[in-house]
């Protein structure tokens, strides 16, 4: 499976770290990085998430979605 497979909404499912902090996101949809009351980002605040993920996270999702926006 390449990564470019992925959908950058789905991407989240992928970051197992993540998981249990999804459902304190006040947002469905929410994409963890521009969001108020991300649970994400709260998580990542208190050091339950590692800054390096997170940002790993981010990069991914820039690339895919930029990969989505060209893809005609």
């Amino acid at each position: 499976m390449d990564i470019y497979e992925i959908e950058s909404k789905d991407l989240e499912n992928y970051f197992i770290d993540f998981r249990n902090y999804i459902k304190n996101c006040e947002f469905v949809g929410c994409t963890h990085i521009k969001e108020e009351n991300c649970g994400i980002k709260e998580a990542l605040r208190e050091g339950k998430i590692q800054e390096e993920r997170y940002e790993n996270y981010i990069k991914i999702y820039n690339d895919l979605k930029d990969k989505e926006e060209h893809k005609w």
